[in-house]
Formats: structure tokens, sequence, C-alpha cells
């Protein structure tokens, strides 16, 4: 048995060989609203720019891009490929010339195609899927309500199961006020995914900016003031700063020259109406200085053997989960342990809310250093929204800043409606797939017009959501919540209430269900207990809690370690081949069998036939 595996390896390596080498690792579809009022949601094509910055942030050839348009009809206006110079030409001339006058948005249409659509043959095995969706409207393809509420339950069950089988993050973005954001963020929620809300159109370029930060991050170098500092162990940096229009930014190198916004031996420039990237190779090392520019949007992403790694954080948080972080110093890939360099170091880490350009710091903590690395931990995130969580490290001589953005939502989606003529349902849904449901409990608590209150357990249906329906008497009344004790697939447990609702039934008419509004969560966290749980918090502000570092596994990424193999349990798994297996290795080796007579055959020929011409 040994014998037929090796031989399948040798004959798929040999097929490797032959096959194209296909190097892109992440694949980037936009697919944006081409309907009519985007020409008033976006007068100035901003959408536009925002997929130039896209393809001037990635990587050439490490990256594939293609932008679809919706409305009527879904159509292709760059066709799926490498990002590269030639692309980069296309992508241009494109831009400039598409129109947005489609009377629909059939958003169904325009999933549906793309689920079908084959990906890039120049991506490689194992890559990840990142879809945009830019709209300003909702689902649209008819006068008739019906038809339109059958479209949006098709995308919210069938194609939004799809993009979770196929693992696609779908990333939204919502032009206007007037479009489902119910729709667009539970399609994000589902994928991993951020649904943001744009307020004006040149939020669109943050949004792009970060999304992509998402995809890939990089550390940064801080700015101080408008100045940043580039020590000996960088190799690369890019500037990407945003400006008004025909406002380009003026760099200061250390030297006091002023650096030359062309592309030339070292510099690579792209240009924009309102952002500018510079990528430097070897850059000098000492004090730049960047004029002209809003420095808040602005960041410098370096390549360097001396960096920062960060514990990595779910796309999707649930509100009052706990977030343990923890930031580690690496040199050429191996962490430092020295404690003589790391005493000189320092961490600190600051929760931003994220609204449009606007950014809202909560809060700022130093990081305790624990053993090689440094620790901190946030709970109860009690508000609902978009956060950057930036990790700042000084080391006197060098200075490195991580972002980390996700999105903070409730573990499950609460929702009442009338059953019968006298039942009412209640329902709630895990808004992601990291809520683990068999360990997790939902609970109703009912309280009636005389103040009493009665809890009911919800049942769990199936694995996949919880239900309760209530009888309601005639002229009853009663206000009904929820509480969520849940566990993350990682066995982190936290608690949730959700808003309450009122349900009032006057006399035999059939009873009616309305949320009524939110209340003020009242959250007790609970972790597992450890050596350092006695260490009292620190003073936050009351929508997040901090405390200082629990005696957890390191969670810091290292370099990966290849452990003795079992022979026993290799053994055991040869010996344990399916049917199907057997087929499938013999198959292989005939092919391989016949592919090397062929080979034998053909030089033979050739080889005859060189002797009678010789």
């Amino acid at each position: 048995m040994k014998w037929l595996k090796i031989n399948t390896v040798l004959f798929i390596a040999v097929l490797s060989c032959w096959a194209p080498l296909s190097q892109a690792d992440t694949q980037f579809r936009v697919i944006v609203d081409a309907s009519g009022s985007m020409i008033i949601s976006d007068p100035d094509k901003l959408t536009a720019e925002a997929l130039r910055l896209i393809s001037d942030l990635a990587p050439e050839e490490k990256t594939t891009l293609g932008i679809w348009l919706f409305g009527e009809a879904p159509r292709v206006l760059l066709p799926e490929g490498p990002i590269n110079k030639a692309n980069k030409a296309k992508l241009a001339s494109y831009l400039n010339s598409y129109v947005t006058q489609d009377v629909k948005t059939d958003l169904e249409a325009i999933i549906a195609l793309l689920l079908e659509t084959p990906d890039s043959e120049d991506l490689a095995v194992g890559f990840e899927r990142h879809w945009i969706l830019v709209t300003d409207g909702m689902v649209d393809i008819s006068l008739e309500d019906e038809v339109n509420r059958a479209s949006r339950e098709r995308i919210l069950n069938d194609l939004s199961q799809q993009l979770e089988d196929r693992g696609i993050h779908l990333h939204t973005v919502s032009m206007t006020g007037y479009t489902d954001k119910d729709l667009l963020q539970t399609l994000s929620l589902k994928t991993n995914s951020t649904h943001t809300e744009v307020a004006i159109p040149e939020d669109l370029l943050d949004t792009f900016e970060r999304i992509f930060s998402q995809v890939d991050p990089e550390e940064r170098l801080p700015f101080k003031g408008n100045t940043f500092t580039v020590d000996k162990f960088i190799h690369e940096l890019t500037l990407i700063v945003f400006h008004e229009p025909n406002e380009g930014p003026e760099i200061v190198t250390p030297s006091g020259s002023i650096l030359p916004i062309a592309t030339q031996d070292n510099i690579s420039v792209a240009l924009s109406d309102h952002y500018t990237l510079v990528t430097v190779k070897n850059p000098e090392v000492g004090d730049w200085q960047v004029n002209n520019v809003n420095l808040e949007r602005s960041s410098v992403r370096v390549i360097t053997d001396l960096s920062a790694r960060v514990t990595k954080i779910p796309p999707i948080i649930f509100i009052n989960e706990s977030i343990n972080s923890n930031v580690g110093v690496f040199q050429k890939g191996e962490i430092i342990g020295d404690q003589n360099i790391l005493n000189m170091v320092s961490v600190k880490q600051t929760l931003i809310r994220l609204n449009g350009e606007h950014k809202e710091a909560i809060y700022s903590q130093d990081m305790e250093q624990v053993s090689n690395q440094f620790q901190h931990d946030i709970k109860q995130i009690a508000e609902p929204g978009n956060y950057e969580l930036v990790s700042h490290l000084d080391g006197q001589t060098f200075s490195r800043e991580l972002g980390q953005y996700f999105t903070v939502h409730p573990g499950i989606e609460f929702k009442g409606e009338q059953s019968s003529e006298n039942l009412v349902a209640f329902s709630a849904k895990p808004s992601n797939l990291r809520l683990n449901v068999m360990r997790s409990k939902v609970t109703l608590e009912l309280t009636d017009k005389d103040g009493t209150v009665n809890t009911e357990e919800m049942t769990l249906i199936g694995q996949g959501y919880w239900e309760r329906v209530i009888p309601v008497s005639p002229d009853e009344s009663m206000k009904v919540r929820a509480q969520l004790i849940g566990f993350t697939q990682a066995g982190v447990r936290f608690e949730y209430w959700t808003p309450m609702w009122d349900v009032t039934r006057s006399g035999i008419a059939a009873p009616l269900v309305m949320l009524t509004g939110s209340v003020v969560p009242s959250v007790v966290f609970n972790v597992q207990p450890s050596p350092s749980a006695g260490v009292a918090p620190v003073f936050v502000p009351p929508s997040v809690v901090v405390v200082e570092s629990q005696d957890e596994e390191s969670l810091v990424e290292e370099p990966p370690v290849i452990n003795d193999i079992d022979l026993d349990e290799t053994t055991e798994s040869i010996a344990g081949l399916s049917t199907q297996e057997w087929i499938l290795y013999g198959v292989l080796n005939v092919g391989g069998v016949l592919l090397l007579a062929i080979g034998v055959l053909l030089y033979r020929r050739m080889k005859n036939k060189k002797d009678l011409e010789g």
C-alpha cells in the first residue's frame, strides 16, 4: 500500500510541474449598483476611485480583481484577472466610461451569477474569497411587493447559505439610508465580513482601505504630528495619504530633500484625485515629514525584519464577549525573549469606534508584560458597531503600530410575531456561526402588567435557532425579552439581554407584537479562573470593561513547529482506506503508468527518426 501512495504523490507532482503556476492568494470581486439613483448618491463617481484604490493597494500578481455591475441585469465591467499593469490600465479605461441608469436592482441575479462564475485560473490552492457589494437601494425587481419579498428571502436563505458554504466573505457598503440594512448586514454577519453605512461618498475610500487592511493586515509606523520615524530594520514603506482634489502631498525626507512624487528607481507612485500611494524601497533612516494631507485618514505600511505580531481577532465579536490580546516582538520571524530588550519595550492598546471617516477613541490601556509577551483582556463591549483595536509598540529606537478591524454585534437576532388568534411566537437566531448553538441557552423573561416576572426556556429547533410560542389571553399585556447565555466555538462564555418587546391583546382581537426599544444589558461576564484572576480591574468608560491579563495560553502566532510523525497512526490510517480511496489511488497510478509509457514511446519514435535521418 505504501508504494501505491508514493507513486500517487510522484504522479501528482509531475502533473503539477506541467500545470501553469498560480500565485495569487486573494480574490477580490466587487459588485457595484448601476441603478440611476447612484448618480445622486455618488455624483463624483468616488466608487470608481475606490475601485482603483483596491487595485493600487494590492500587490501585483498576488491578488485577482473582477468588477461586475448590477441593476436590471448583471454584467461584467472588468473580467476577473490578476492585478498587474495591463489590468490596471484596462480598469482605468472602463471606470471612466460605465454608466448608472438602470431602473431596477436585481441583487439576487448578480449574486447567483457570481456564484456560478468560475474562479480565475491565476489563483492558488486555498485562496481567500473577498467580495464587496456597493449599493444605495434594496431588492427592487418588480412593482409587486410579494415578488420583491420572495427574491429577498431567496437571498437570505439559499444564496447566503451558498456564500457561507464556499467561505466567501461578502463585505457590504450602504451608500444611503434607504438601503435594506437588515438584508445587507445579515449577509455580512453570516459571511464573517463588515457592513458599513457611508454617510458621504468620500467615506468610500476609507471603507475600501479598511476592508483591504482586514484582508491583508500589515504593520504601520505611527504618526507623531505630521512626522513618522524610519529605523534601520525597515526594507520598504508605503505611504497612503488622502487629500483634496488637485492637492498632492509634500513628503520631506530625513535629509531635508523633497521626495519626488513620480515613479523612478526605488520609488513607485499611484496618483488619484483624492489619494496618493507612494512606495519607497530601502527608505532613508530618520524622521520623515508629510504635508498637505489628512493625517487622520493616512497611514504608513512597512515591510521589516523587526516586527510585532498580535493575536488575531475574529471579524465578528459578540456583544459582551471578551477579547484576549497578546503581542510579541519578532526579529526575522523569531520571537524575542531577551528581557534586556523587552524591558525597553512598552505596548499600549487603544479601542476606537469607527463612524465613517470619524474615529472615536473609547479608551487606551497599557499592556502587561508576561514572560516574552504583552497581554491585555478587553471585556463587555456593549455597543454594536465597527471597531479598530490599535496596538502601539514603542521600543525607544523603533516603533510599530498594528490595527485590527472587527464588528461587534449581538449573538442572536430576537424577534416576535403573531402566530395565531391567541398565540405569539418568539424566535432567537444566531447572527454568526461563531456561536456554539448546542452549548448556548436562551431564556424568555415575561413581565405582566402587574409586574410579575416569569421565565421560560426557549426550545432549540434542530441545530439552527430557538423558538417559544406563548398564549395571550384577552385583554392581557406583557413585556418580553430574552437572555442569552452564550458560548463561542472556542468555549468563551458571555451573557446578553435582548431589547424589550411589548405584547398586547385588546379583547378577543389578535395580539399585537411590537419592539418598544432597547434596554441596558445587565451583564455578568464569566471566564475560567486563573492565578491572576484576583487582579483588580482599571477604570474605563461604562461601555467597555478592561481587566488585567489572565494567565492563559499564548495566542501570539509563532513559526510552525513540525511534530514527530506517529507511525502507529500512519499505519492505521493506511490500513483503514475506503473502497473509494483504493479506486482513486488505482486510477491515478494507472494513469501515471500510461503517461510514462506514452513518454517512452514518443522518445523511442523521435530517436528512431533521428537515427534514420542520420
